[in-house]
């Protein structure tokens, strides 16, 4: 499958990546199948398992941990057969994984993925965290988040995911959109699409950025 989908989202604590994976997932599955891949080995107990049924129930065909609870869960751990099975069998993928430098290492359980053509690893960046708060910020930030990764790990593209959770206002995505575009274009990166939460009515597209209009399954999570 030449033009398959394999995107990934990656991205600091709290930017809201695992809400971008969920609502792209959903997005994309209007007109193909898609498998969603919960991978987040660095923050365990935050996973995709609460919602498995419901996002089942919306058509998803969702791979995450399941069998397991306690300190120390590997929350996003999935079988063997699971793992090879992702590409060689070209699924339409959407995986979530964990923040910081070791965040993408997970994805080297995938085989073959370092030689997936249409591979692409999207950075959620949330203006209202302090260590992607500013244009400077955010540089050093991806600095540090992609140092001596493979070329097949490095990121490639940018979602704008400004936001102070319940009160996040269009004010506040707006100003924290005009940082991230600026930093995209410091790292000459395209800002893929710029996510808001649908209760704030958003357009279609900014700046001719396609707008991807959020639900919010995560408040729903284990914690």
């Amino acid at each position: 499958m030449n033009n398959r989908i394999v995107e990934v989202y990656t991205g600091a604590y709290a930017s809201g990546k695992s809400e971008v994976a969920i609502n792209r997932a959903l997005m994309l599955s209007k007109e193909q199948p898609i498998t969603i891949v919960d991978m987040d080995t660095v923050e365990p107990a935050y996973t995709l398992r609460p919602l498995i049924k419901e996002l089942q129930d919306l058509g998803l065909n969702v791979i995450a941990q399941e069998d397991y609870f306690g300190l120390g869960e590997a929350g996003s751990a999935i079988k063997p057969e699971q793992q090879s099975c992702l590409l060689i069998q070209d699924k339409n993928t959407v995986i979530d994984v964990g923040y910081g430098v070791g965040g993408l290492d997970i994805l080297e359980v995938i085989n073959d993925i370092d030689k997936e053509p249409n591979l692409q690893i999207n950075l959620v960046l949330n203006t209202s965290k302090f260590e992607t708060s500013s244009v400077e910020a955010i540089l050093e930030y991806t600095n540090w988040y992609s140092a001596e990764k493979e070329g097949w790990k490095r990121i490639t593209g940018i979602i704008s995911n400004a936001h102070f959770g319940d009160e996040s206002t269009m004010e506040d995505v707006l100003a924290g959109y005009e940082i991230i575009k600026e930093a995209a274009k410091a790292m000459n990166l395209p800002v893929v699409a710029i996510g808001i939460d649908e209760k704030l009515s958003p357009p279609d597209e900014i700046d001719g950025v396609p707008v991807w209009k959020l639900k919010r399954y995560m408040p729903k999570h284990l914690w």
